[in-house]
């Protein structure tokens, strides 16, 4: 059994959250018995990606490709059209249609429209360029540890980590304020979760599905294509929130650690909203190491 605290006294900065909250969890049988500042673990990554991003054709090449749809073949007369000599800038235009397949050369100095570029006329497809870019993300601390656990998730810290929250909390919430770990300050009121599972290339590429669909979202005009490479930089960060521990009246060792944010865990703070996701990995850590609070 681990060693309880009476809370008669609670610290004045907790002083309005307890009153709020120490009720919350009253019809389970749970009291609340403590509260204090939780740093909780996170990930900071950066790697080379991959990407298919979406490209518009400038106003000479439609031109050039709505021509040849019209049977204006010939190059010389393509130039004519447009009022420019043979050898002018569009050249550049003519080999950029020929690579991406939108016209095919069959003669020398005569085009024909392609599959691919009546298609693109038509608005069925759209062009796309392959490009390598660098991606920053966050993933979460896998903080019960189990071998066979899958719970880092990624996330964008300019959003909630719980997906399943309401349009007005989704479009209110000003982001999480992300602080490097070593200038986390120690207090008797402060609690901190170790990082231990430093996210790994190879952890990445297993959770591929995951994470192109986490990438996906973050951007309108560019999708997921690759890794670049198995390089993955990641750095210790920390957010922290609020920590409630309550436990069973019935049965001390049962307890739970609700998290929830504070005026340190948000940009611009509104209220002790929870954050279910993290209170189930906080709970479960708590579970495993009994003596952390």
């Amino acid at each position: 059994m681990t060693n309880k605290k009476s809370n008669s006294k609670i610290n004045k900065h907790f002083q309005q959250v307890w009153e709020r909250f120490k009720d919350h969890h009253k019809t389970e049988g749970f009291k609340l018995v403590s509260i204090f500042d939780i740093y909780l673990p996170f990930w900071q990554c950066k790697q080379n990606v991959v990407v298919e991003k979406e490209m518009e054709l400038d106003r000479f090449s439609r031109i050039i490709l709505e021509l040849v749809n019209s049977k204006v073949t010939k190059h010389s007369e393509i130039c004519a059209f447009l009022g420019i000599d043979d050898d002018s800038f569009v050249t550049v235009q003519f080999h950029f249609l020929l690579k991406n397949d939108l016209i095919r050369e069959t003669q020398i100095g005569i085009y024909e429209i392609t599959h691919e570029g009546l298609s693109f006329l038509q608005n069925k497809t759209k062009l796309k360029n392959i490009e390598t870019v660098e991606f920053e993300y966050y993933i979460t601390e896998k903080m019960d540890y189990l071998k066979n656990d899958l719970t880092q998730d990624f996330f964008d810290p300019k959003f909630p980590i719980d997906t399943q929250v309401s349009a007005g909390r989704k479009s209110n919430f000003s982001g999480y304020t992300v602080m490097q770990t070593h200038q986390v300050q120690k207090s008797e009121t402060a609690k901190e979760i170790p990082h231990k599972q430093k996210p790994t290339f190879r952890f990445v590429s297993e959770q591929r599905n995951n994470f192109t669909s986490f990438f996906n979202k973050q951007f309108k005009d560019k999708n997921f294509y690759d890794f670049a490479d198995n390089d993955l930089e990641a750095h210790k960060r920390s957010i922290c929130f609020y920590g409630l521990l309550y436990e069973n009246e019935s049965n001390q060792d049962e307890r739970i650690l609700e998290i929830r944010q504070s005026q340190k865990s948000i940009r611009q703070f509104k209220n002790s909203e929870l954050e279910q996701t993290l209170t189930d990995k906080a709970t479960k850590y708590l579970q495993k190491n009994t003596e952390f609070a």
